[in-house]
């Protein structure tokens, strides 16, 4: 053998052998990534939403930096609208949503989810000295705010089949309850823990009535086929909970501890 024909064949072997380490480097990074990517909309306070500094803070991220801790990896959220939020995560945009996402039997058809954190359900607000629904019947001939094609929005769609009034939709949640100060609306149909945080801070405008439409506790929205990710934020999300940070964080962005005694029986509009 001549030695043009050792070197090219050397010259062959080492290229070769760059090609497989580039691959199982590329296998790694794929399969072992030190980054969990979020979904997010961030106009929904208090669990996310865009401080003076224009920050994104929120009881979600903070709890979302402390499952990352558990996990050991670093967080990374990317801001999206609600109405494309799910197509985000189906086009592995994101890991995850972590958006105050209800846990329902329909979503349930397409997703997994964590453990729940968080008691939910829609609740309908009314004006501070205004009426004070006591069922889903004395909705009739009122205006009722919500937010688009949130579980909001499907529970006071489904209750307009039986009872006469009118919705209105709006693309941010923060626009509902504006427009229920301003008089557009009589009532807004919200998520209990956003209607906790509203009535919390604006007493003299919002309180919460006794009607609780649903039961959908809230909980991170994953791919179906990621169950490794799952078993690991349940684990996460088990840990902060015995560690008494959940409720930290419950009552540092809700006044309150709604992450114990989660009732996880799943209650649609009827």
């Amino acid at each position: 053998m001549t030695m043009k024909k050792t070197k090219n064949i050397m010259i062959a072997m080492l290229m070769a052998g760059l090609m497989v380490l580039s691959a199982c480097a590329e296998k790694a990074t794929a399969t072992d990534s030190k980054i969990l990517k979020i979904g997010t909309d961030d106009t929904y306070p208090p669990f996310e939403y865009r401080n003076d500094a224009n920050e994104m803070v929120g009881f979600e991220i903070d709890l979302a930096r402390e499952i990352g801790k558990k996990l050991g990896m670093e967080v990374e959220f990317t801001s999206s609208n609600w109405t494309g939020i799910f197509n985000g995560l189906n086009s592995k945009n994101y890991d995850v949503i972590m958006s105050a996402t209800s846990m329902t039997k329909e979503r349930l058809e397409t997703y997994i989810f964590s453990k729940p954190y968080m008691v939910n359900g829609q609740v309908i607000v009314s004006k501070t000295g205004g009426k004070i629904i006591q069922s889903p019947e004395e909705l009739a001939g009122l205006k009722v705010g919500v937010q688009l094609e949130t579980t909001a929005d499907i529970a006071a769609t489904k209750y307009k089949e039986e009872v006469d009034f009118e919705i209105t939709k709006y693309d941010d949640v923060i626009q509902t309850f504006t427009a229920m100060k301003a008089g557009h609306v009589d009532v807004v149909v919200a998520d209990y823990a956003v209607a906790i945080d509203y009535a919390n801070k604006n007493p003299k405008d919002y309180t919460i009535t006794d009607v609780m439409l649903t039961n959908e506790p809230i909980a991170v929205t994953i791919r179906k086929d990621d169950t490794d990710l799952k078993a690991k934020i349940d684990t996460a999300l088990d840990a902060l909970g015995e560690e008494g940070i959940l409720k930290e964080l419950s009552v540092k962005w809700l006044g309150g501890d709604y992450t114990s005694n989660i009732d996880e029986t799943l209650k649609g509009a009827e």
